[in-house]
């Protein structure tokens, strides 16, 4: 089995690049780092980047892997799952600045990329707005079968196991976070929420009301997640996907084993904000929660 080293990236394919792009420096704060015709590319830490705009209409999440051998490993054994896969061309690794890299999709559609050596930055980062980000957090994703693509990070990756559930949305970490993988049921597959950790509350309600002077949609939030304890806010961005801001957490010990927890907003904010995000409501399952 192959372990996870990092949530590395996320690449999205917006309507107009530069208006992503915009929403990017004005409204996430984040760090421009290369711009060009088809691509644009932001810091929030020391990786050389977290968030790509992209033409390329395949959007992807992308994680770090430490050898050439696990990409091997890797690729055959989502092949033995019966999962499309494919090796990064140099073109592809060049684009992502990686050494290597190996592509699969889930059974919903999904695509996920893993790759080896990533660039990291020597500079400090220096964010285009003060909004005390600390880097990317985790990444929610649309699920046709949660169970189902659940079951290829538990099978495959060895430190990768599910944290807890929220109804039939289920979390998935692999390190000291809560997670860094979400899986919500939707009828579609698609990158629902990249979310960026922020210091502390000061910061996330700070932002709170940037984001309302700027008059950008608040989705769900302010709050605080049951089940990973983050404080968070959730609002509207480019290439249909949302955005949110957390903070704080649990941190992950190891005698702990996977809760369940309501499906809907009951079980995704234990403050009772308002909530209006449809793949968030409560669905139901054979009545057993």
């Amino acid at each position: 089995m192959v372990e996870l080293e990092q949530l590395r990236f996320v690449r999205l394919k917006p309507a107009d690049i530069a208006q992503a792009a915009d929403f990017a420096t004005r409204v996430l704060g984040l760090e421009p780092i290369d711009r060009t015709p088809d691509t644009a590319t932001f810091r929030s830490d020391y990786r050389d980047y977290t968030l790509a705009f992209t033409q390329d209409p395949v959007q992807a999440v992308g994680l770090e892997v430490r050898y050439v051998s696990d990409l091997d490993a890797a690729q055959k054994a989502l092949g033995d799952l019966g999962l499309k896969t494919g090796r990064g061309s140099a073109s592809d690794c060049t684009s992502r600045k990686v050494k290597d890299m190996v592509w699969f999709t889930d059974f919903s559609g999904n695509r996920f990329e893993l790759v080896v050596r990533p660039l990291n930055s020597g500079w400090r980062y220096f964010p285009s707005r003060d909004a005390g980000i600390r880097g990317l957090a985790d990444v929610i994703v649309r699920s046709t079968n949660v169970e189902n693509d659940v079951s290829i990070w538990t099978a495959v990756f060895s430190n990768a196991n599910v944290r807890d559930w929220a109804g039939e949305a289920a979390y998935v970490g692999f390190d000291g976070a809560h997670h860094r993988l979400a899986f919500f049921p939707a009828n579609r597959p698609g990158i629902l929420a990249v979310e960026y950790a922020v210091e502390d509350l000061n910061l996330l309600m700070r932002n709170h009301y940037v984001l309302r002077d700027l008059q950008v949609p608040v989705v769900h939030g302010p709050g605080r997640r049951p089940a990973s304890e983050q404080l968070f806010i959730t609002f509207a961005g480019p290439a249909d996907t949302l955005f949110s801001f957390v903070a704080e957490g649990a941190t992950m010990i190891a005698e702990h084993r996977p809760r369940q927890f309501p499906a809907g907003p009951e079980g995704l904010c234990g403050w009772g904000s308002d909530c209006r995000v449809k793949e968030f409501e409560a669905k139901e399952s054979n009545g057993r929660h």
